[in-house]
């Protein structure tokens, strides 16, 4: 028996001594511990004799509250489901939002072959009453318009029988017809949600239609050289290039501040000629000026115009001029009666997508589809609109702003709130699972059966410094405590302490965006014999830096609870939900980390041993690459070095992107970057020429600079989709999410993988775009091929064989530079305890479901007491 589950009855140890005021007592564990016995179920009271002798006795928690006190330093302002953008924003939609299905441990109740209990999970329907039925080949046949692959037997459409229980807190049934209207408030396009693209496009479940109904009537630009996010040839009827949206003389290109500047159409001529040594002239824009690009592909003099109009993309694969944009208009007037979410009963939703989904995956995604759902009557009251200065009408709402316009269909319903102060939600009494008698489980430990969800009340309070949390946490005021780099001599062995890995891979992103960088340094306020900023754009130079840091030892210097990365995919991504299996355990994921650090595999007993042995610091081939970049830097006029001492006149002057104001955490940072790169760089021609500094707060708004090369580096990284590490690619290669778009085209990139097609094994090159949205389920046509190897649709070895290979393409661009594994510390009140200790990478530890309380809040407040008002840990 752990300690944590002792605590009880040390409690009552301390009431039988007395509570006394002379100091805080470290409680004694019990010299002969003992563990109790699993019970046989039986009738509690023994008067009933006709009562089933198999019937499971659920046992009864003792009276009291029971609150999980737990703080925040940023408190959002707005949940709304629709529009919610960071994670604190759908902080509060974890306790007030149920899924369409739920992931439970296994136990004796729901048993998993070849697992022992609580060693796995299982997918359990929760909002949904079944599990979903494919349906492709019938629905396929009595709805052609929903464009449903011919050859398409299943993976399509889905029928969905829905809980009748469920309802909203105040007692409103949730049925079929409730999805639908939320779905069509989250697209109506006027409305402008954010979350609307989370289910169309490259979205793993993407519903048929919703695209087309999300953007109706809308014309969307793209530069040419990005021509959609999922290209494909059947768009070649469908985009039409111009010099920009005006379809007059005025012209647009997009420079390093921004999109569009306007120009004329001599202006723009001018423009290439002097920048580019490209002039098309004013006739041969005109003979391409709004012509489609199949128009374009069919007629051989157009086509010649098209290709030396881009030729020079190939040549300078740095710079971001997008000369012609290609627009695709969306049909107007798209009726929501095509979009793939039907009520086909009161109960019975239908599903239709727009690329197949099956299996895991599916349910793994349809687990969210409730989390948009919205109580219609009270949405509808919120919207406002109000007119532009342009005579526009912008559209707002105030659900989900406060108590009044929040609505629970979960464990838990909002009770207070108050702005940059604290939340506070109580039981929801009409959620039906505390009464369906599914949402229960056996302890492994006890052996007897409990109802999920001990915990009664919610509390989230506002606390900005670490140290104010600790001195809360250890007064019995707060749930857990993050360890900061100070605590770890002292509390990283503590009883209390768990470590949880985490997903994200922080990685320094180097700013390579020449246009950007071109126009700061021609700034009034920037002295080029002083400072440079251009060999931020030199390959090799990106490569010294990645070498010049010892992760492991960068991970313990400012945040011991996180490790040293590698590569750009985390330890936590699991590629097969069934096993737990890993990606980085592979041994595609391990092959490519040996490739890109250049080691010999044959040294080794085994890719265990040779990836064990990568560092990723290299401080000599730093230096040798911090020559040859000083040296290419000189020539092209980068850099001086005006005296001949052969080292660099100027400091290369890193602006590191802040979020928020200075902390201990980046403080440790800054001064780490600078400390290791100046002794790295000792002895080469950037000899106590790098230096790093602190950006002004640029709050929300870190990342755009970064993308748009006005600030030079971060710790950035994405978090989520555990359990699917292919659909990561799509961050490193889709221009709408990368952080170095700018100046990294992933569309122009090619990458050759020997890939089974038709039965045979055969050497295929596409674009890294093109490999990441065939990874992911979409059709990708070339050559008249047609390429998905998505989930379903390929053999997993070769989907992992993609992805590492993609991985090493991303990492050999060095735009992206591994720096840490994400993890944390973090000790766990004496309060309560979990059910099981031990990290499951799908299920964590179970969270609130299966946490359970050593003492309610008056025991617990007498315990704390008892021990001085300040606890040991």
């Amino acid at each position: 028996m752990s300690m944590k589950k002792l605590l009880a009855l040390l409690l009552a140890v301390v009431m039988v001594l007395g509570l006394v005021a002379c100091g805080p007592e470290q409680p004694t564990e019990p010299t002969t511990p003992t563990t109790p016995s699993t019970p046989t179920p039986s009738n509690p009271d023994d008067t009933d004799p006709t009562e089933d002798p198999d019937k499971i006795v659920v046992e009864v928690f003792p009276e009291g509250d029971y609150i999980w006190k737990t703080s925040t330093s940023v408190l959002t302002t707005s949940w709304n489901p629709h529009s919610y953008q960071t994670n604190d924003q759908s902080l509060p939609l974890d306790y007030t939002t149920s899924g369409l299905y739920t992931f439970i441990f296994n136990d004796e109740l729901h048993p998993v072959e070849g697992k022992r209990e609580y060693e796995g999970y299982v997918i359990v329907p929760e909002m949904a009453a079944e599990m979903p039925v494919d349906v492709t080949e019938t629905f396929k046949a009595a709805h052609p318009e929903f464009n449903i692959p011919a050859d398409a037997t299943a993976g399509y459409a889905y029928v969905i029988k829905l809980n009748p229980d469920a309802c909203f807190d105040d007692g409103t049934p949730i049925n079929a017809e409730t999805y639908v209207q939320s779905m069509e408030r989250l697209l109506r396009p006027e409305l402008l949600h954010y979350r609307a693209a989370d289910w169309y496009g490259t979205a793993d479940l993407s519903i048929a239609g919703a695209e087309k109904y999300n953007n109706q009537g809308m014309t969307t630009w793209y530069a040419a050289n990005d021509l959609h996010a999922v290209y494909s040839t059947e768009l070649d009827s469908e985009l039409v290039f111009t010099m920009g949206p005006d379809l007059d003389a005025n012209c647009y290109i997009r420079d390093s501040i921004g999109f569009p500047d306007s120009y004329t159409l001599e202006m723009t001529i001018a423009y290439l000629n002097a920048n580019y040594g490209f002039a098309p002239t004013a006739e041969e824009i005109a003979k391409i000026e709004g012509k489609t690009l199949a128009e374009i592909k069919a007629d051989a003099e157009l086509n010649a115009i098209w290709e030396s109009a881009l030729g020079w993309w190939q040549t300078e694969p740095n710079e971001e001029l997008h000369f012609f944009i290609a627009a695709k208009t969306y049909e107007d007037n798209y009726p929501f009666e095509k979009v793939g979410v039907i009520a086909t009963g009161e109960y019975e939703l239908t599903i239709v997508l727009d690329k197949s989904l099956s299996g895991f995956y599916l349910l793994y995604n349809l687990s969210g589809l409730s989390n948009n759902l919205v109580k219609i009557d009270l949405y509808d009251s919120l919207l406002v609109s109000e007119e532009s200065a342009t005579g526009e009408l912008v559209w707002s709402s105030t659900y989900n702003t406060s108590v009044d316009t929040t609505v629970s269909f979960g464990p838990y319903k909002m009770s207070e709130y108050q702005m940059d102060k604290y939340m506070h939600f109580v039981r929801n009494e009409n959620w039906w699972g505390y009464s369906d008698g599914k949402h229960i489980y056996k302890d492994p430990t006890d052996g007897l059966y409990y109802p999920m969800y001990q915990t009664s009340e919610v509390d989230i309070q506002v606390v900005s410094e670490a140290s104010t949390t600790k001195l809360m946490f250890m007064k019995g005021q707060l749930m857990g405590y993050g360890l900061q780099a100070d605590d770890y001599a002292t509390l990283r062995q503590s009883e209390y302490c768990f470590a949880t890995p985490g997903t994200t891979i922080f990685f320094l992103i180097l700013n390579g965006h020449m246009e950007s960088i071109k126009s700061r340094e021609a700034a009034e306020d920037f002295d080029q014999t002083i400072h440079d900023l251009e060999m931020l754009t030199n390959t090799k130079f990106h490569m010294a830096m990645g070498l010049s840091y010892d992760k492991d030892h960068f991970a313990s210097t400012i945040s011991p609870s996180r490790s040293g990365a590698l590569g750009i995919i985390g330890t936590g991504y699991i590629y097969d939900p069934d096993t737990g299996a890993q990606y980085r355990d592979s041994e595609q994921a391990k092959q490519v980390l040996c490739d890109f650090y250049g080691v010999d595999t044959t040294k080794f007993a085994d890719l265990d041993a040779a990836v064990d042995s990568i560092t990723g610091y290299d401080p000599e081939q730093a230096k040798v690459l911090f020559a040859e970049a000083f040296k290419e830097g000189i020539e092209a006029g980068y850099i001086t070095d005006n005296d001949n001492d052969g080292k660099s006149d100027q400091i290369v002057y890193i602006e590191y992107a802040m979020s928020s104001g200075v902390n201990d955490f980046m403080t440790k940072t800054i001064n780490y970057l600078n400390e290791k790169a100046a002794e790295v760089a000792t002895g080469t021609p950037f000899e106590g020429k790098i230096e790093f500094y602190m950006s002004a707060p640029y709050g929300d708004d870190w990342s755009n600079k970064i993308r748009e090369g006005l600030s030079d580096t971060v710790l950035g990284g994405w978090n989520g989709s555990t359990m699917n590490p292919f659909g990561l690619t799509d961050l490193y290669t889709n221009p709408s999410r990368q952080y170095d778009a700018a100046w990294y085209d992933a569309t122009k990139i090619e990458l050759t993988i020997n890939v089974p097609v038709n039965g045979e094994n055969k050497d295929v090159t596409l674009t890294l775009k093109q490999w990441s949205d065939a990874l992911n389920g979409s059709a990708v046509e070339v050559d008249g091929v047609t390429y998905n190897f998505g989930s379903g649709q390929a053999d997993v070895e070769v989907r992992l064989d993609i992805l590492a290979a993609c991985e090493g393409k991303i990492l050999e661009s060095y735009n992206y530079l591994p720096m840490l594994q994400d993890g944390s510390m973090a000790l766990l009140s004496q309060q309560v305890f979990y059910v099981r200790d031990e990290y499951n990478p799908v299920m964590g530890r179970g969270g609130l479901a299966y946490t359970k309380y050593n003492m309610n809040e008056a025991d617990w407040a007498a315990y704390v007491a008892a021990q001085g008002g300040e606890l040991k840990y």
